[in-house]
């Protein structure tokens, strides 16, 4: 039997953590909010993109002080006791607006604030503020259509981290791609922009993924876009805008589904299609496992993908394999996530399946279960913050499906639209909002939900959309 062990850690911080300055040089500065404190995300309507599990901080910087921020889930903090308070963090040399990142959903969060002069001590604490961050996926719009072709698939690209604490954090650029080689992007998953195809291109695409390999760096992010679609066919970016046709994918199946994983590429198709590349220009073609179309892939550990007939394919490392399936129904997409603990795997497909596996008890070892009878046609998955109840003087609980503490938010969607969300992947709880969007019947609506990390989006068929944010 597994067993399990705990890592409890002690933070040693110092009074200039605590609130207080140790510099020499001018007198502290009063407080410096009469703060306004926004809980994100914010709806639609209020014209702003921001994700869950986080809080906006707003206030009127004054010149030349130097402002630190303070936050924790008991409503007695201040600058000066924010150590010994459970989930307790702060934000040094704050920029005005300040994001607290990594917040648990649904839980009461208060921040405090002091401000200081030239390395000189800090001022008095300012008095405590208090909000709520929640799960965007609870909240849906439908936005109509926005598109002038059909989409199949959906991407997106992270810019910045929440921790990078800017004006544009955990700011990034959404892609869909769909028929006849049609392109789209957009900077808050809401307002899009046609891309020009390249001349002569009409293939369909049906997957698109990227990644920047200079985060925090607004001048040379050094992004890398690339999407698949049929007969082979492949387009890759360096800015989302300009777009080149790859030279060769070494298929010519249809490819559905792409991840990048630090910074290669691998594509599945029809026929158990397998492709790799580390640029989207040229690819290598793998020795196929299986016959089946595959729909999906995903990695966090090691590589996933899914397809008809309940096909499950992996790659630890050691090339890929077969391990035994819990069901014979079409898999539509697979999403997972490496957390601290472990790695959660989940795939949803025709019938309301959904199978699951995860890296400690069931390594290798998948289970089915089913969310009505409707197919699922998307699934994403969104890190969220862990309870650590009292004063790091209790351990969070672990999940008994799987083994370990869970730090995961994922969403399914079915093809009316109805979405659900689960922890762990197994346990699910409709969503009380739907998106809008249903799918005509006898059709797929392939890779139709993306997580930003602050935020879900999800096509239909005719360009409709909906988002959460």
């Amino acid at each position: 039997m597994k067993r399990l062990f705990y890592i409890v850690i002690v933070a040693m911080v110092t009074p200039l953590l605590g609130g207080c300055g140790l510099g020499t040089g001018s007198s502290a500065p009063p407080p410096p909010w009469a703060a306004t404190v926004t809980s994100l995300p914010y709806s639609p309507d209020q014209g702003a993109t921001a994700g869950d599990g986080r809080v906006k901080l707003e206030w009127t910087p004054t010149a030349g002080v130097d402002y630190w921020v303070f936050a924790a889930t008991n409503p007695a903090l201040t600058a000066f006791n924010w150590t010994g308070l459970a989930n307790a963090q702060a934000v040094i040399a704050a920029p005005m607006p300040t994001y607290m990142c990594g917040l648990i959903d649904n839980l009461p969060y208060y921040f405090a604030t002091n401000g200081r002069i030239n390395g000189g001590p800090g001022g008095a604490s300012s008095p405590t503020i208090t909000a709520t961050p929640y799960n965007a996926s609870a909240n849906w719009q439908l936005n109509g259509t926005n598109f002038s072709s059909d989409i199949y698939g959906l991407g997106y690209t992270g810019l910045t981290t929440c921790a990078n604490n800017t004006a544009l954090s955990a700011a990034g650029m959404f892609a869909a791609v769909g028929a006849t080689g049609g392109i789209f992007t957009s900077l808050d998953g809401m307002n899009w922009t046609k891309q020009t195809t390249p001349a002569g291109f009409i293939a369909n695409l049906n997957a698109i993924t990227g990644y920047a390999i200079n985060q925090n760096n607004a001048t040379t992010p050094g992004l890398r876009w690339v999407a698949v679609g049929d007969g082979g066919k492949a387009l890759y970016s360096t800015d989302g805008i300009n777009w080149s046709v790859a030279a060769s994918t070494a298929t010519s199946e249809n490819l559905r589904s792409i991840v990048q994983v630090g910074g290669s590429f691998f594509a599945v198709g029809d026929g158990g299609t397998i492709i790799s590349s580390g640029d989207g220009n040229t690819w290598s073609l793998a020795a196929p496992v299986t016959s089946y179309r595959l729909n999906g892939i995903a990695h966090a550990g090691f590589y996933v993908a899914v397809g008809d007939h309940g096909t499950i394919v992996t790659n630890g490392g050691g090339g890929w394999g077969l391990p035994t399936s819990p069901t014979t129904s079409n898999l539509h997409q697979v999403t997972a996530i490496a957390t601290i603990y472990g790695s959660i795997y989940v795939a949803v497909g025709d019938s309301g399946t959904i199978v699951t596996s995860d890296s400690y008890l069931h390594n290798g070892v998948w289970t089915a279960l089913t969310l009505g009878t409707n197919p699922l046609v998307g699934v994403a998955v969104e890190p969220r913050g862990v309870e650590t109840t009292t004063a790091y003087t209790t351990a969070p609980a672990i999940d008994l499906w799987l083994g370990f503490i869970s730090s995961a938010q994922f969403v399914a969607i079915d093809s009316t639209g109805k979405t659900y969300t689960s922890v762990n992947g197994y346990d699910w709880t409709a969503s009380a909002t739907s998106t809008g969007i249903s799918c005509t019947t006898g059709t797929t609506c392939m890779n139709p939900l993306v997580s930003s990390g602050f935020g879900y989006v999800t096509v239909g068929n005719s360009g409709v959309y909906a988002t959460a944010f």
